[in-house]
């Protein structure tokens, strides 16, 4: 019969290679990379790689924004500043980043944008100035002016970029 140290070392044991296995299965979860084997679409075109890196910063730092309003985040005056500095500086770059018409198959831009090219820089202007006049002083005053932004941003991915 074996003895209650023995047994209690061998569950415990087991248990820690159970939770190994799992955290070993969940790595790519946990990292942030695609499960081996996902079938992600890769992006050569330089010029589309530096657009859609863009857009994934302006994405990041309006979610600090968001999560700030909603209350997910506490409100922090010099991080949501900082933020809108950030959002005026990358909205800033964005008739820079379209300006010739780099094409991928996996970029998610329409070549509308260079056909309309007047009405895109509008819409790109429009979401600059409405990031400039975001209020990150108060969280209040946050709330009021976010949903601009946002109501630019949309307006010009509803026109301008292809579905999934």
């Amino acid at each position: 019969m074996p003895r209650p140290i023995q047994t209690d070392m061998l569950r415990r044991l087991f248990r820690r290679l159970c939770l190994l296995g799992a955290l070993l299965v969940c790595l790519p979860l946990l990292s942030g990379l695609p499960p081996l084997g996902a079938d992600e679409p890769v992006v050569r075109d330089e010029a589309v790689l530096a657009r859609q890196a863009t857009m994934r910063q302006a994405k990041a730092t309006l979610g600090v924004l968001m999560d700030m309003i909603a209350q997910r985040r506490r409100f922090d005056r010099p991080t949501a500043r900082a933020a809108q500095a950030d959002l005026v500086d990358v909205l800033d770059t964005l008739p820079e980043r379209f300006s010739e018409p780099h094409m991928d198959r996996h970029s998610r831009a329409r070549s509308l944008i260079w056909q309309d090219w007047g009405q895109f820089s509008a819409l790109a202007r429009a979401a600059a100035r409405a990031a400039r006049d975001l209020r990150p002083n108060t969280l209040p005053g946050l709330r009021r002016s976010l949903p601009d932004l946002m109501a630019t941003c949309l307006a010009c991915h509803r026109h301008y970029r292809r579905e999934r």
